[in-house]
């Protein structure tokens, strides 16, 4: 995907003036930076529910995305199965969707709740209900809004485990305030920084150059990115 000279403002307030970015096809894409810092509004643009001013060039023409909030938004009057149903085309079979849901289901470990409510399931599995739901839909683009946020670390490390196998023929935005996170899931990592009254920059670009499914994060190589980021977002 490739973003040439992309230009958005809420009114008279500018948030992007002619922003380029390369972000690599079939990878995840990390933006990071402080708030107001225009992640959520990148993502907003990226997937056509902002008007905005430049271009954006898809990887694969008529791309289809789904979204993952910071807040897992099942609909609460609906069985986790069905939360994931609700999002998949009318012009597929039962028999397909079935088999689609169920396939979900089980790579992301939630057949324990997949009949029950929302309002009795742990944060844990809503967050990964929340996951099943987008990549049921088998979208080209995955756009992830702080998608762990509130969950502790032990959680954030079983679901990325689980979710870093499924995501590899796709392209991935993810944003993220935590450092660990973009460490265990990144290829690249884009820091952006907006001073008051003024629009965003890019502030570094950090390509991560390591398998997801093999990473130690805590190894030589991604201490020195680790280093990298940390010092791009507190300078």
């Amino acid at each position: 995907m490739r973003i040439k000279n992309l230009s958005f403002a809420y009114g008279e307030k500018v948030i992007f003036k002619d922003l380029n970015m390369d972000i690599p096809p079939n990878g995840v894409t990390c933006i990071m930076g402080g708030s107001g810092a225009g992640k959520t509004t990148l993502l907003n643009c990226i997937s056509r529910q902002f008007c905005f001013d430049g271009n954006i060039e898809y990887d694969n023409d008529g791309a289809s995305f789904a979204y993952v909030f910071q807040q897992p938004r099942l609909i609460p009057s609906m069985s986790v199965e069905d939360n994931i149903k609700f999002v998949l085309p009318k012009s597929i079979s039962k028999e397909q969707i079935d088999v689609r849901v169920n396939d979900i289901i089980n790579k992301l470990q939630i057949e324990e709740c997949r009949k029950s409510y929302p309002s009795r399931i742990s944060g844990g599995q809503a967050g990964r209900a929340s996951l099943a739901r987008a990549l049921a839909t088998d979208c080209d683009i995955l756009l992830m809004d702080e998608p762990f946020k509130g969950l502790d670390v032990k959680l954030k490390k079983d679901i990325l485990d689980l979710l870093i196998p499924l995501i590899r023929q796709k392209s991935v935005i993810f944003v993220t305030h935590d450092v660990e996170e973009a460490l265990a899931i990144a290829d690249r990592v884009f820091v952006f920084e907006r001073k008051e009254n003024s629009c965003v920059t890019i502030k570094g670009q950090i390509d991560v150059a390591q398998n997801q499914l093999d990473r130690d994060i805590y190894g030589e190589h991604l201490n020195r990115v680790r280093k990298e980021i940390y010092d791009l977002l507190t300078r």
